[in-house]
């Protein structure tokens, strides 16, 4: 385990229990919290931590199933408080789980619907009857051979204008959205896997500047706490009578 750095003293050594800042107060871990870090050895600590994370990024990602993306949110949220609890908020591990969990929502999306396609997809012919710009987004209805006008893929028609013909993969059931390339769920399957990992690693390192930063907190603790005074001994009894 890295040694305890400079910061990690200087956290505690600056810490003043009435200056409490705004919000939630991250400066100390709560008590079972701050036990748990001192009495579990780091490897099974971070292994446990580990397999947490992973299964809430898979349950996120849709790969376990898309009906606990909510629960993985939820726990996803759980897991920042843990991070802000065990590195006081710091900026990196906080960022790249944030980054890492918004990707994990993005590829499930994308996920789901290339699994749908996959098993039931087919695909159509259609001309384009209107385009927009907003902002960034770009959209596209289209009317289909079959003379239904429905909203195209996601991201627009790539380029068609209106009037000109479009081949687009669709869900007869209308569950997903239309989409302009062949459904490929391994591809999906490959980058939520790499999302998963970033996801993972980021918790994993935030219980490593947890567990870093207790035993800094203890050891410093120890080292302020001054001596018990002894008392002097008692004085020798008066010289008796000859």
């Amino acid at each position: 385990m890295k040694p305890p750095t400079n910061a990690d003293y200087e956290d505690f050594a600056a810490y003043d229990p009435a200056d409490k800042p705004r919000g939630i107060d991250t400066r100390r871990p709560p008590a079972w919290l701050a036990r748990l870090l001192r009495g579990t050895p780091p490897a099974p600590f971070h292994t446990a931590v580990a397999v947490v994370a992973f299964t809430v990024g898979a349950m996120i990602s849709t790969v376990i199933s898309q009906w606990l993306v909510l629960p993985g949110i939820a726990l996803a949220l759980a897991l920042l408080w843990f991070i802000a609890m065990l590195t006081n908020q710091r900026l990196w591990p906080m960022a790249s789980f944030i980054f890492a969990t918004a990707a994990l929502v993005l590829l499930g999306l994308f996920l789901v619907q290339d699994k749908v396609l996959d098993d039931r997809g087919r695909t159509v012919g259609g001309v384009v009857v209107d385009t927009s710009q907003e902002g960034d987004r770009t959209s596209c209805r289209v009317r289909f051979d079959d003379g239904r006008v429905a909203e195209g893929p996601m991201g627009g028609c790539r380029g068609t204008g209106v009037g000109e013909r479009i081949r687009l993969y669709v869900d007869p059931e209308g569950e997903v959205g239309a989409s302009n390339t062949a459904p490929d769920v391994a591809l999906w399957l490959t980058l939520a896997a790499a999302a998963n990992v970033a996801f993972t690693a980021s918790v994993t390192w935030s219980a490593a500047i947890g567990i870093r930063r207790e035993r800094a907190r203890w050891s410093w603790e120890l080292s302020h706490t001054p001596l018990p005074h002894a008392s002097p001994p008692p004085p020798p009894p008066p010289p008796g009578p000859r």
